[in-house]
């Protein structure tokens, strides 16, 4: 399980190799973008870079501050256009957070994936296999739908938490 944050007073997973010149050297950025036939441009090379880097769910603000970081000449609207797109060209997938309406934004890996969410520090951590795969397959039966896919969020305190709460 891996966690990650979002951005405020809130913890954010650093992420190695960030601000050292690494942006559009990965290999495979220029040839994903052509194949979804999204146009070259350094900063849509930069901001799949970041999510790329990105160990889970992150903000169009973190995703804003971590290429400011680096240099990079971009503006937040801009980040938001670009992820706009790359979310209609089926690159990143976009979830809305339940509890606090904020949009956060993933490297479109094909994998399936679950989250457990900190209801105190906001930290996600992924969720290794699918509780609902038999259920999904039942609830196919009973009602004749073609089930495509779903997502599952689980709230709690994490360890961290419930320690400073003296829960622990």
């Amino acid at each position: 399980m891996k966690p990650n944050s979002e951005s405020g007073s809130k913890r954010v997973k650093t992420v190695a190799g960030a601000g050292q010149g690494t942006i559009g050297k990965s290999s495979g950025n220029k040839e994903m973008l052509e194949s979804c036939g999204i146009k070259l441009t350094r900063q849509r090379l930069d901001l799949l870079e970041q999510l790329k880097k990105a160990d889970g769910p992150i903000t169009a603000e973190q995703l804003f501050l971590n290429l400011r970081e680096e240099a990079a000449a971009i503006s937040l609207s801009t980040v938001y256009r670009i992820l706009d797109a790359f979310e209609l060209k089926g690159l990143v997938e976009k979830v809305v957070s339940a509890d606090e309406n904020k949009a956060i934004y993933e490297l479109n890996r094909h994998e399936h994936g679950h989250h457990l969410i900190c209801t105190q520090c906001k930290v996600r951590m992924t969720i290794t296999g699918c509780p609902l795969a038999g259920y999904e397959e039942a609830l196919a039966r009973s009602t004749n739908y073609r089930i495509t896919g779903h997502r599952l969020e689980v709230y709690g305190l994490c360890p961290k938490c419930q320690s400073e709460l003296g829960m622990l």
